[in-house]
């Protein structure tokens, strides 16, 4: 039997592959539960920044005039025409400021944004550098040198703001190093058939991470700002030392795998001189360019519905402060939701169709692209009144947003492209995130008074970009290995001597 697809179990050298592999206490469990605690930290560090900062800034006189407004406002409106608190608790509740940062209002509100900077400008150097060496390390270099920059963001910021900001920047850098060769390790550790479910399982860090690291750093904000930055570096710093011994970049350097696992994930090694980038073939490859602009378009409304929307919550939906704090969350259960779907079903799907999983995800990602646009329609249509519909749809919104990106277009890079599965994550992420910053100024441009007449200019721009990104993978993504990939080539080697004989 010869490998006929990137995507199947097959035979190699005359050795029987083993059609299944207990996932149970492998190296693939380890490897897939390392890559969540990781995805998981670099998302706590970087949301975090959106609370923490309204700790560490000191109280300006200005904020004592908009407090009365926005005391006034929700007794006057929030309890009138869009209907009173959704959990029918106090529209005054207030969170002391106690900072102590004479940072001025434009600088609270960009400072988070410029973690971006630095992400978008390592990124691609990383997915190269992740083909071609030591995944491993730029694993774990990526949480110990991340984690140092936040450990020492405090002492800057007492310093001044640009020494806050080149912090900042360094841990964005740190980051965006971290997260091609992850995406390129499950090349190794993970079988063709479970990449999906493994992915779906590992990305579920992108939502614990946002939902735990809430409440643990108000809390430790209570009793100093800084207590949140030293609290999770140190626990990152730990965990990335500890990776050291739990993650390697071959089977062979694994020193705990077994012999049955090792032959269930075994394939042909790659020399360096096999993994030599085809550009002329990678920029004229209609699969390479559906899944960045895919990543493109789709990022812009996850990056919308992330950072901006708890903002048009607030202004267009007339929510008090407090229940927009309380159900920051909601949205990523929906998000929850989609990822326990994909981990326990993608798998057998996998091996259901083989061979046909373009269609598949082609068909899975058109409907959750129309699933999308039309909740974003209903959030359009809706009044401020309707608090409960709204939220409703605000987390199914992000629980198709997710199937579209967790089982749809984001593996179908390790299928068509594995060996420069790093490279080409990295591109794509690089473009894909500029939106991180480009998009507050768009919405800053179209919202000037916070009207829903103006915020629903913003939604129309999401269905655009979901339009975009559901034409162009429907129509133009593939996950059959591509012919000037070198496993590709491998395989033609391979089935040579088998037709022989």
């Amino acid at each position: 039997m010869v490998c006929k697809s990137w995507t199947l179990p097959h035979r190699m050298s005359g050795q029987v592959v083993p059609a299944s592999h207990s996932l149970l206490g492998s190296v693939r469990l380890t490897y897939a539960v390392c890559a969540f605690l990781s995805i998981c930290l670099h998302s706590a560090m970087r949301s975090m920044l959106a609370m923490v900062i309204l700790r560490m800034v000191k109280p300006r006189p200005e904020d004592a005039l908009l407090m009365a407004l926005e005391l006034d406002s929700s007794n006057s409106t929030a309890a009138g025409q869009c209907g009173g608190s959704v959990f029918g608790l106090s529209a005054g509740v207030q969170v002391p400021q106690t900072g102590d940062l004479p940072w001025t209002r434009n600088q609270e509100l960009t400072f988070p944004g410029v973690f971006y900077y630095g992400y978008v400008i390592s990124i691609p150097l990383a997915g190269h550098l992740s083909d071609r060496f030591s995944s491993k390390r730029l694993f774990i270099m990526s949480l110990v040198f991340e984690a140092s920059a936040y450990f020492l963001l405090p002492t800057m910021a007492h310093h001044s703001y640009g020494a806050a900001v080149a912090s900042l920047v360094v841990s964005g850098m740190c980051a965006g190093c971290g997260n091609p060769p992850l995406y390129q390790l499950f090349v190794t550790w993970a079988h063709p058939t479970e990449r999906t479910s493994l992915l779906s399982f590992a990305y579920i860090g992108l939502l614990m991470g946002s939902i735990v690291v809430y409440p643990v750093a108000n809390y430790l904000s209570d009793y100093a700002w800084e207590l949140s930055f030293y609290v999770v570096a140190s626990v990152t710093l730990v965990f990335g030392i500890t990776c050291h011994w739990l993650i390697y970049d071959t089977l062979d350097e694994h020193p705990r795998i077994s012999d049955a696992e090792k032959a269930y994930l075994q394939r042909e090694p790659l020399s360096k001189s096999q993994l030599s980038v085809p550009w002329r073939h990678l920029l004229t490859s209609l699969p390479v360019y559906a899944f960045i602009l895919t990543h493109i378009f789709h990022n812009y409304t996850f990056l919308v519905l992330s950072v901006v929307m708890p903002r048009f919550m607030r202004e267009a939906m007339q929510f008090n402060l407090h229940d927009v704090g309380l159900l920051s969350a909601a949205p990523y259960l929906g998000g929850m939701f989609s990822k326990l779907i994909c981990v326990f079903s993608c798998g057998y799907v996998e091996r259901r169709v083989g061979l046909k999983q373009s269609w598949m995800r082609r068909l899975l990602y058109v409907a959750c692209s129309i699933l999308t646009m039309i909740f974003i329609g209903i959030i359009i249509c809706a009044g401020c009144e309707q608090k409960t519909l709204v939220m409703l749809i605000y987390a199914l919104l992000y629980a198709t947003t997710d199937m579209g990106f967790s089982a749809g277009y984001w593996p179908t890079l390790l299928y068509f492209a594995p060996s420069f599965a790093g490279l080409l994550s990295g591109v794509a992420n690089c473009l894909a995130h500029l939106s991180g910053f480009l998009a507050p100024h768009l919405v800053a441009t179209l919202v000037h008074t916070g009207t829903k007449a103006e915020w629903n200019i913003v939604l129309l721009t999401l269905i655009i970009f979901n339009g975009m990104a559901m034409i162009v993978f429907g129509l133009f993504s593939s996950t059959r290995l591509q012919p000037w990939d070198p496993r590709r080539r491998l395989e033609s080697l391979s089935a040579t001597p088998a037709n022989v004989h």
